[in-house]
């Protein structure tokens, strides 16, 4: 019988608060940026208070290593005497010299290894090959435990396929054979029949490598490519350096290398971050390549982890945070790992008991077992509706003497004489397949310690990541020389029995320089040169300013709550005012609007809003811009408007918090915040580069490009695509940044619409500079990772040829093109070594760039801190060249000053950090991959609110182009920003 559905998933109140559409920044925080350097705080004025002294400064202090020094030099001298050849990354023509000499502490540990080591690597062969993930796990755990060929061995797993020890095993060696414990399961059919064994598993030697012969060919001028099997054998050298923290069962263990280390146990660091989900505060580490040595990069890392214990109580959680989002809540939910509890224990492969270890497929959901392929398509299994309780869903027993439909509830009453608490208002999970659904209740589930959280946090739990892990530059330098090192195993000499040892717990030293800042005008001949990365807005006006003629103002309510804003024009008004004081032609608001919206979270409530959304752009789309009034900071809100704005009917629509708003005078630095907001998506200008500081770009010649893909978060639908967008500035003022999104593969790095994108870009440069098209273009590529280079030269590089070569008369010169690769997710931090060196949240000083020991010399790369974080540690955004014809093309005058290529490309990408036009600050990496990662974020929005309103899409469904594609008014606007 199907039982009452009393409700699928229990309610709490209880929302996150936030503020969309403010001074800071993001309002759902969905997106993929980490919230440095945004800056758009109306130019608060940073103080020079000086820190007290802390171990970061007080530590003694070596010189930087003056044979590393030497090795660079050398090298860059060697390499001039030989030819470039095609299709490689672009060599470095030098250092740096310009700006103020500093010494710095960067996060690095030289490692050392034991003469005469060769490490080797074995490949397990598991016979038969039918293990699981989890299985795999049992088999490699069980073998580094009990195989006597690793007996007075060092050896480390990357807890997969492969092993590496620090001696050769012996050739006589028999399999190592291992059995699994049974412990049972449920299935929709009964008791699922799971493999557990005997497993066979043989070593077959994959390759020797030696750490000393590496390191000679590092030290060699001569070899100016990367070494033989490189990456193998780093790979192989970040296993070694896993071994220590791997063997602690209160160390999880995470991260595609296996190289990211979090206490789960005793000494556990870690943040509620509400919604089942918790900030933990561990340790990033990975083995890097530099001028004649060999070095470890440890960096505090926090991750996202789902809260250990009673999967109930995690669901309980979630529903505080999210409401009744059975959707989310599947997503949420796959891929968790949790122990069976109503099954017996079993030894895993530490030696431990344990409960049985089960994955989640997701909620219960009516499609289960209705594929063509299920065994149970004949009598499939009943489930009510996305998120069933125990009481709502019913399989197919055949174990009775008269087989029919049983519920869970049912089931576990029949089988394991169990009364279900929660059989009503608790959904059952999925542990199977969907072909083969294996029904669990919650209750009986129990969430592993140490799982990561890889989707979008809600703004919430955005806020408490933030608050969680800002901290300043002495507290993470602590950490790092003294946990980090033990956990690692270096702090206490543990590596020695792998062959690894550090010197001592000093990080290394590098010299670094502090770039000036760039000089800034504005309108009415205004200049200004940033001070610690920042300015004000106070009585100036824009560089160029825009009209706003008739304009609307919608003022959205939420039924229920107390009223924010009772009369608008008011507020509308002091808005008008604050534009026009910035020198922006306003005309008056003709119009006013308010609109009730329900809660998104019922399907009712949605349609309902959607409907009243549509009516209201019926009338709103007379007006060329509209300001919007939001009521709260739901995302599904903030994520329709912007659909309906920018996709299908092209009114251009600003949206600020109602809250903000509450007195008839609002404040005038979050007004002014979004004044520049406002000009930039009507055409306008705010700040302007000094021609001299904008160098080769300030003659109107190049066109500067952003360029970024991002891909699904583990929340998203199954159907999601990645995201593709390109912005270029249309002129040398490097402010206005219009561009194009486009959907493609899911998780396809590479830009697939390239040349198409690139021809919109030159051709709206080309409408915007009097049909001339730009001798130079300067890309900023973001996104990439070190193993993708190869595919931007060899894949993307002939992309933007093909459309110049298109686009330009024929016959005529094609362009200069130089792609620099921005990068923001690395763990490079760099450290003050005096107090008068360090700005007033103890990091270097802004304008920081460090080109040398902890760079390669094969590589033209660099480390730039452009902005001054108002709190926690700043992120220094690297960037490497990797195709070049623009900064040594000796035949281009780059510069009224004489500048070095290795100086202008370094002072160039600093002072274009300050061109965020909706800020005040400069920024953490250079404005067009900024820009283009924002543009990425906003198609996020336009997909989101097409699937809300499609639910029924699925993987493999072909996304309508019109979904991200602007309408012809909004075509050549700043619309995201």
């Amino acid at each position: 019988m199907v039982g009452r559905e009393h409700a699928s998933l229990p309610i709490r109140e209880g929302r996150g608060g936030g503020d969309r559409g403010s001074s800071r920044g993001r309002g759902d925080g969905r997106g993929r940026g980490d919230g440095r350097g945004r800056g758009d705080r109306g130019g608060r004025g940073a103080s020079s208070t000086p820190n007290l002294p802390t171990r970061m400064i007080t530590d003694n202090t070596d010189q930087p290593d003056e044979n590393v020094h030497k090795a660079e030099d050398d090298y860059i001298v060697a390499s001039a005497q030989v030819r470039p050849e095609p299709g490689r990354l672009a060599r470095r023509p030098g250092y740096g010299q310009l700006g103020k000499q500093v010494i710095l502490r960067a996060n690095f540990f030289p490692l050392q290894f034991k003469p005469g080591i060769v490490f080797h690597s074995y490949r397990l062969k598991v016979s038969p090959d039918n293990a699981k993930k989890g299985q795999q796990k049992f088999i490699i755990e069980s073998l580094m435990r009990k195989y006597r060929a690793f007996e007075g061995i060092g050896a480390a797993t990357d807890g997969a396929t492969e092993i590496v020890t620090t001696q050769l095993l012996a050739e006589d060696r028999k399999p190592f054979t291992c059995t699994m414990g049974t412990g049972g399961g449920t299935g929709s059919g009964g008791t699922s029949r799971v493999y557990t064994g005997p497993w066979e598993v043989t070593l077959k030697h994959d390759s020797s490598f030696s750490p000393h012969h590496m390191l000679a060919l590092l030290k060699d001028k001569n070899h100016g490519e990367e070494l033989p099997d490189e990456a193998h054998c780093l790979r192989q050298l970040n296993i070694l350096m896993s071994a220590f923290p791997s063997e602690s069962s209160d160390i999880s263990v995470i991260g595609r290398g296996r190289n990211k280390f979090f206490r789960m146990g005793s000494g556990k660091q870690a943040k509620d971050m509400k919604g089942g989900i918790e900030a933990v505060r561990g340790y990033y580490s990975s083995v890097r390549l530099g001028a004649s040595r060999i070095m470890l990069n440890l960096n505090v890392s926090h991750g996202a982890f789902y809260q250990q214990g009673s999967l109930v109580d995690f669901i309980v959680a979630f529903v505080a945070l999210h409401g009744r989002n059975r959707e989310l809540l599947n997503r949420y939910l796959k891929g968790v790992k949790v122990y069976a509890t109503h099954l017996e224990k079993r030894e895993n492969g530490s030696g431990n008991l344990e409960y049985p270890v089960k994955s989640i497929l997701g909620v219960a959901t009516p499609a289960d077992g209705q594929g063509k392929n299920s065994p149970y398509k004949d009598h499939p299994p009943k489930v009510l509706h996305v998120a069933s309780s125990p009481d709502n869903v019913l399989f197919w027993y055949e174990q009775d003497r008269k087989p029919g439909y049983i519920s869970v509830t049912q089931y576990f009453d029949k089988s394991y004489n169990t009364k279900l608490k929660y059989h009503d208002n608790i959904p059952v999970v999925n542990v199977g397949t969907r072909d083969r659904p294996t029904y669990l209740p919650a209750e009986v589930l129990k969430i592993l310690p140490g799982q990561g959280f890889g989707g979008e946090p809600d703004i919430t739990q955005r806020q408490n990541m933030i608050q969680f892990s800002c901290r300043r530059p002495p507290q993470n330098y602590d950490s790092i020389i003294t946990e980090g090192l033990n956990i690692m195993g270096l702090g206490g000499g543990e590596t020695k029995r792998v062959g690894i040892k550090i010197p001592s717990n000093a990080m290394i030293t590098v010299h670094g320089r502090t770039l000036p800042s760039p000089e800034l005008n504005y309108g009415n001949r205004y200049k200004t040169r940033p001070n610690y990365g920042g300015w004000n807005l106070i009585r100036v006006k824009f560089s160029h300013c825009a009209t706003i003629g008739d304009w609307a103002c919608l003022l959205l309510r939420k039924p229920g709550a107390p009223v924010i804003i009772d009369k608008p024009k008011p507020r509308m008004d002091a808005f008008a005012n604050n534009l026009r004081n910035h020198g922006l032609a306003v005309g008056s608001c003709k119009e006013y609007l308010q609109l009730d919206l329900y809660g998104w979270e019922r399907s009712e409530g949605e349609e309902k809003n959607r409907q009243n959304l549509d009516e209201v752009f019926k009338k709103l789309i007379r007006y060329p811009f509209v300001v919007v009034l939001l009521a709260d900071t739901d995302g599904k809100t903030f994520d329709y408007i912007k659909y309906m704005g920018d996709i299908k009917s092209g009114v251009l629509t600003h949206c600020m918090q109602a809250s903000k708003f509450r007195n008839e005078q609002p404040d005038q630095q979050y007004m002014s915040n979004n004044a520049m907001k406002v000009n930039l998506k009507l055409g306008g200008r705010n700040q302007v580069l000094n021609p001299d500081c904008a160098h080769f770009v300030g003659l109107g010649r190049t066109m500067v490009v952003g360029l970024d893909v991002t891909h699904p978060s583990g929340s998203d639908p199954e159907s999601f695509p990645s995201v593709a967008a390109i912005v270029a500035a249309i002129d040398q003022h490097m402010s206005q940044w219009p561009g194009e999104v486009r959907g493609q593969t899911r998780r396809q790095e590479r830009v697939e619409y390239l040349r198409e994108m690139m021809e919109g870009r030159l051709a709206l440069w080309m409408k915007q500079n009097k049909g001339n098209p730009p001798e130079n273009i300067l890309i900023y590529r973001d996104g990439v990772s070190e193993g993708q280079y190869a595919m931007v030269l060899k894949e993307e590089l002939p992309k933007i040829q093909e459309a110049a070569h298109r686009m330009y008369p024929k016959g005529g010169q094609q362009p200069s093109i130089t792609i620099v690769v921005c990068g923001k997710r690395h763990n490079v931090r760099f450290y003050p070594t005096k107090a008068e060196e360090q700005d007033r949240t103890s990091n270097p000083m802004n304008g920081c760039v460090v080109d040398r020991g902890v760079t390669r010399p094969i590589y033209w790369d660099f480390y730039l801190q452009a902005q001054c974080p108002l709190q926690g540690s700043a992120r220094p955004a690297h960037y490497i060249v990797i195709h070049d014809e623009i900064f040594t093309n000796k035949k281009l005058k780059l510069s009224s000053h004489p500048r070095a290529p290795a100086d202008l490309v370094q002072e160039l990408t600093h002072n274009i950090c300050y061109m965020m036009g909706r800020a005040t600050r400069s920024i953490s990496y250079c404005t067009p991959a900024f820009l283009a990662d924002k543009f990425c974020d906003r198609a996020r929005k336009y997909l989101l609110a097409y699937y809300h309103k499609h639910p029924g899409i699925k993987e493999g469904d072909v996304l309508p182009r019109e979904v991200l594609a602007l309408s012809n008014k909004c075509l050549n606007k700043m619309v995201y920003i």
